[in-house]
């Protein structure tokens, strides 16, 4: 016995236009998760980047004038993100003592709020790096969403410098 499967013509097409009503969803669906993707990808290279930027301003020698512009440059010389930099008015850097004395600050303009400082043992200082950096996902179909992507690290400042700040453990 041999079973022929025959369409009837009501059903000719009928595959075509259920793929056309769900594409631009789909296709929607793709440059999200894609915008989203590169969204996340970027605030992984700022926490690396403030991370690091704490870091290098732990160890480097605080008596020099150009300590936070030093610790700012490092940032963005660590921020890797294809297709965009950091700007200066997006890094804060601040080196504060325990008492709350601010010895070296290089504050940019749109940084957002600074770290809470720790609690430090007297005589100690500590390393304040963070990053606000504003981005965007833009989908077709639906309006664009704007946010920031932020990042905050602190260091405990490892060297002994000149105006009270002795080495933490």
């Amino acid at each position: 016995m041999r079973v022929t499967l025959r369409r009837t013509r009501g059903e000719r097409g009928a595959a075509a236009v259920e793929f056309a009503l769900v594409l631009p969803m789909l296709v929607v669906l793709m440059f999200g998760m894609v915008w989203t993707g590169l969204a996340y990808s970027d605030h992984l290279s700022v926490t690396n980047a403030v991370r690091e930027g704490a870091r290098y301003g732990a160890a480097i020698d605080y008596s020099s004038g150009t300590w936070a512009t030093s610790v700012r440059d490092r940032v963005k010389q660590v921020y890797f993100n294809a297709g965009g930099t950091l700007t200066d008015s997006e890094i804060c850097v601040r080196l504060v003592k325990s008492d709350g004395t601010v010895l070296a600050s290089a504050i940019g303009a749109g940084c957002g709020t600074a770290p809470t400082t720790p609690t430090m043992t007297t005589g100690s200082c500590a390393v304040l790096v963070w990053v606000k950096k504003p981005r965007k996902i833009e989908l077709i179909v639906f309006p664009t969403m704007n946010f920031n992507v932020k990042g905050k690290s602190v260091a405990y400042y490892g060297r002994t410098v000149s105006p009270g700040c002795t080495a933490s453990s």
